[in-house]
């Protein structure tokens, strides 16, 4: 069953997060995308086999966050989790701070440049 957050389009993430594997850090990540269900995340010189638990360290709205996710798909350092519980607060936060990230983006590449007017010197007869 999929819901409807699951189809709207999801800003690019780019989030750093910890992998704990066996109560430990196993390695760094980031998150690429995010559901209320899930995230996808590009580990760093690592891969994780589907069915794997773990835990998924963050540091964000104002907080320390730790849920546990199992691996539902991996290819290479590509891998998709799980959450063990659904996770409403932290998927509106980092919603809401990817589409201002993404706005505050566009609106920089749209706006023009700075313009320094430069008065003409007026001849002295």
């Amino acid at each position: 069953m999929t819901t409807e957050s699951e189809h709207r389009p999801r800003p690019p993430l780019s989030l750093p997060v910890q992998v704990l594997y066996g109560r430990r850090r196993f390695c760094s990540a980031r998150v690429r995308s995010l559901t209320l269900q899930g995230m996808s995340l590009t580990l760093k010189k690592l891969s994780l086999p589907a069915g794997t638990l773990v835990g998924l360290e963050l540091d964000f709205l104002g907080r320390d966050w730790l849920v546990e996710a199992v691996v539902v798909r991996s290819a290479g350092t590509q891998v998709s989790v799980r959450f063990r519980e659904p996770q409403p607060e932290l998927f509106q936060g980092l919603i809401q701070a990817g589409f201002e990230a993404e706005m505050e983006e566009e609106a920089a590449a749209i706006a023009p440049p700075p313009v320094s007017v430069e008065r003409p010197q007026l001849a002295r007869y």
